[in-house]
């Protein structure tokens, strides 16, 4: 391809012959012949070199603010490159920490080779592209060049972040769905000392307090206070309106690190936790238990961009009717641009399950993006808009489920602090 200084040549040779011609002055003409005879020996001088390129990097799965190095290698497996341009390429999202993804060199004809080396920072979660690589060979004049792709793709993965949250409690219905094997203050398979009762016939013979019995002359039974694990499902909301703000703060980003924080948080009290992702398609994690569950889970979390417009309705009519009743059931949401969530809470309810719904502010969220890029806020129409949501959230309130309105200025842990004092 032909580069400014190229194009300036030959039109400076084009104007030159002209005048020539018109004016009949052999010295322009000669200098017109000069001009298009260094560019021919450029063109002749811009032949392609075979290059190849690798790249390395130290983690490919990470989670938010993670950094990740990576390394290239190009080699010259023959021809001249001149000046070769190597640029690796990286999505806007990503920062360069240290070094860099942009060199300029020149290779030997044969066996050259150069290694490039940086360090990437990922501010947000998502699944990101490295690559392909960019190569521009010019010629020693600088006239010509030549582009061509490397396509060396790598992928990483970036987890949303995972707040250590220390204690949650989510009311329900039955013993069965306190987060986490624990203590239901009833009597049944366990370890602790709950209380003492008469012998019923049947009762194993290892539980009979024979210390009670001497003293007593009655047979008694310890009896162990009951253990319990609980099924949570977490519902959240991928549409495309929960993109709405900023890249970095917006219903998307913070509900995944929601959604992740309390997968981790039920998953290390070995409760059983399934994943419902519902955006332009539904994706589903099928409940299970310990570290496997949490990847695959964040996996899917990190996967979760804001797109499509599927309703919570058509969730609830699908997926929730196979859980078993009164089991807590999150749902993770701003509550935007969606007929059916009064009929979807009203139907949960139906089926007897625990509700909770967090949502981020999306008008928080829109008012923050305009702020920032200088745009005047209309305060009249947000007031109206925040009228509208507050009335929202007192309807589904009024269905007996818990509504936390969650503000960007507010933390994660004081959200979730605040879903379990209701």
């Amino acid at each position: 391809m032909w580069t400014k200084k190229a194009v300036l040549v030959v039109s400076l040779a084009i104007l030159s012959i002209l005048l020539g011609l018109a004016l009949r002055n052999p010295l322009l003409l000669s200098m017109s012949a000069a001009l298009l005879a260094y560019v021919s020996i450029s063109v002749f001088a811009n032949t392609a070199a075979r290059l190849a390129a690798e790249r390395k990097l130290s983690h490919e799965k990470i989670f938010e603010d993670g950094t990740a190095k990576a390394e290239l290698l190009i080699v010259n497996r023959g021809g001249k490159t001149g000046f070769l341009e190597v640029r690796d390429k990286l999505p806007r999202q990503v920062q360069i920490k240290e070094g860099t993804n942009y060199t300029y060199l020149n290779l030997n004809p044969k066996g050259g080779a150069t290694r490039l080396k940086y360090t990437m920072k990922f501010p947000l979660k998502g699944l990101y592209q490295i690559g392909p690589i960019t190569l521009r060979t010019q010629d020693p004049f600088n006239l010509f060049y030549r582009e061509s792709e490397v396509p060396e793709i790598s992928e990483i993965t970036v987890f949303p972040q995972v707040r250590d949250v220390k204690e949650l409690y989510i009311k329900s219905k039955q013993p069965k769905i306190y987060p986490g094997e624990m203590k239901v203050k009833m009597p049944g398979p366990g370890t602790d000392f709950f209380a003492i009762r008469d012998y019923i016939p049947g009762d194993p013979f290892r539980d009979i307090n024979w210390k009670a019995y001497a003293s007593t002359g009655k047979l008694l039974v310890n009896e162990r206070e009951r253990l319990s694990v609980s099924d949570v499902t977490i519902v959240f909301d991928s549409r495309e309106v929960s993109g709405i703000g900023m890249d970095s703060d917006n219903a998307n980003l913070y509900g995944a690190r929601a959604a992740a924080t309390l997968a981790n948080f039920f998953l290390k009290r070995r409760d059983s936790v399934q994943l419902v992702v519902y955006s332009d398609k539904v994706r589903t994690v099928k409940k299970g238990t310990g570290q496997k569950q949490l990847f695959e889970i964040l996996t899917a979390l990190a996967s979760a961009e804001p797109k499509g417009d599927l309703p919570l309705g058509g969730i609830v009519e699908v997926v929730l009717p196979y859980m078993p009743r009164h089991s807590p059931v999150i749902v993770i949401s701003n509550l935007e641009e969606d007929d059916t969530l009064s009929k979807a809470v009203s139907t949960m309810k139906v089926l007897e399950f625990d509700v909770t719904i967090i949502s981020p502010n999306s008008i928080e969220f829109e008012i923050m993006a305009k702020q920032k890029k200088g745009i005047k806020v209309d305060p009249v129409a947000y007031n109206i808009l925040r009228l509208e949501r507050d009335i929202l959230i007192q309807e589904l309130m009024g269905y007996g489920v818990r509504v936390v309105d969650w503000k960007p200025a507010i933390p994660l842990t004081q959200v979730l602090l605040e879903a379990r004092n209701y």
